[in-house]
């Protein structure tokens, strides 16, 4: 029972986490402005000399000064909804079962906006290189799974204290994802996350929830356990009006037709197009001071995947036409277009994935899943089985790899009914 080693989880009450205090934040702004003071007193004489480099020292009271509000908005935050607990129905929450329970929230909770429910399933690897001073770590985390749901502003959210509101939680977890553990440089967690816009600070704490194998835990698929939070969710139609989305269904003379156009992440597009121009000047930057063949060879081939990224956001749409016999595909690059065309009868299932993560935001992809891809899978598996081999992670939670319809799909509860729409377009029930 490794979820009796901590405290809170064995305890069934988890408090919400954050990356760091309130006082870290303070104490690098408090360092920040005292490693530039000098500088700064110095700018007047420098660049009367003209040292004009000499205004890089303003990135510090900057980068101070952006601490210092960060730490002001997390105090707010922090005084307007009190400590929030996590109360769990079940320790441990079974992997092919329910996580359930009541988020707790330290002072009354009033949805202004829609308040999005979230749980993933992440997997953490940590890579060291170099040694001594050159010594540098990176974390580096990969969404597995996910599943989301939307409560409406209007929703009659129960009150289990006086003064106090509580966020009813139900999710059905699938039995192919990996537990909680942690090994070497690697670990795999599970996250609950709760977020509403609100005026002032927004509303948004996170818990780290143990999500365990447990023998004879009932199979929430095959219980078919209606989900209680039901009454409380958002229709879909008016979540895609809320969220203004952008990809439009329709039905034509060929057929349902669902329509992905380009750029409709705009926020995106634009952070990975700063980041590039940004990248586009670290790289100059780099040839001149390393002048180093090798160095320029790398940073200019990562230049040139972020380009490509930043085309497809803005460029890229794509056409899905289904019907009774099949799936015609177009994707489009202003002038450059390419057709995929799969028969009914090749066609086992579509499917969502997570993909692409922007921040904390994972977007979703639409897989189509051909029996060859399915028999490919089923193959490697029984390969793995029969010499006994342990399967990489990747291959352990992870479905036929398929083809993608569509990606970069914001909302997950919208992934999900594009894949029904889908699925009865094709003349097929889920």
């Amino acid at each position: 029972k490794p979820w009796l080693a901590r405290g809170d989880w064995a305890a069934g009450k988890i408090k919400s986490t954050s990356p760091a205090p309130i006082g870290f934040f303070l104490l690098w702004s408090f360092l920040a402005l005292a490693m530039s003071a000098p500088a700064i007193h110095a700018i007047p004489t420098e660049w009367q000399k003209g040292n004009h480099l000499i205004l890089v020292a303003l990135l510090f009271p900057a980068a101070a000064f952006c601490l210092l509000g960060y730490s002001f908005v997390k105090w707010r935050s922090r005084r307007r909804f009190g400590d929030c607990f996590f109360e769990l129905a079940q320790i441990p929450a079974p992997l092919g079962g329910t996580l359930e329970g009541m988020i707790q929230t330290g002072a009354r909770l009033k949805l202004e906006q829609g308040l999005h429910l979230k749980i993933s399933c992440i997997r953490r690897t940590v890579t060291v290189t170099g040694s001594g001073k050159n010594r540098n770590t990176n974390v580096n985390e990969t969404v597995l799974w996910q599943d989301e749901k939307v409560f409406k502003p209007e929703a009659d959210l129960p009150e289990p204290e006086p003064g106090h509101t509580g966020i009813p939680v139900f999710f059905k977890l699938p039995a192919d994802q990996p537990e909680c553990y942690a090994s070497g440089n690697e670990s795999v967690f599970w996250r609950l996350e709760a977020k509403s816009k609100m005026r002032g600070p927004d509303f948004s704490v996170t818990f780290d929830v143990p999500v365990f194998k447990v023998a004879g835990a009932a199979v929430a698929e095959e219980a078919d356990e209606p989900d209680p939070t039901a009454a409380l969710q958002m229709p879909v139609e008016e979540l895609r009006r809320d969220e203004h989305s952008k990809i439009r269904v329709t039905d034509g003379p060929d057929g349902r037709e669902f329509y992905f156009p380009a750029a409709r992440n705009l926020g995106t597009a634009f952070g990975l197009t700063l980041f590039f121009l940004a990248w586009t000047g670290f790289t100059l930057a780099a040839y001149f001071l390393f002048k180093s063949l090798f160095f320029e060879i790398i940073f200019t081939a990562v230049d040139v995947l972020i380009f490509f990224g930043c085309l497809n956001l803005w460029l890229k749409s794509s056409r899905v036409t289904i019907d009774s016999t099949g799936v015609r595909e177009t994707r489009r690059w202003l002038l450059f277009s390419r057709s995929r065309n799969f028969a009914a009868n090749d066609i086992v299932r579509f499917d969502v994935k997570a993909g692409m993560t922007s921040g904390t935001q994972t977007f979703q992809n639409i897989k189509l899943i051909t029996k060859d891809s399915e028999n490919r899978f089923a193959a490697n598996r029984e390969k793995f089985q029969q010499t006994g081999q342990k399967p990489p992670l990747e291959f352990q939670v992870s479905s036929p790899s398929g083809y993608t319809l569509a990606s970069g799909i914001a909302c997950a509860p919208e992934a999900n009914w594009l894949v029904q729409e889908m699925t009865g377009a094709l003349g097929r029930k889920l």
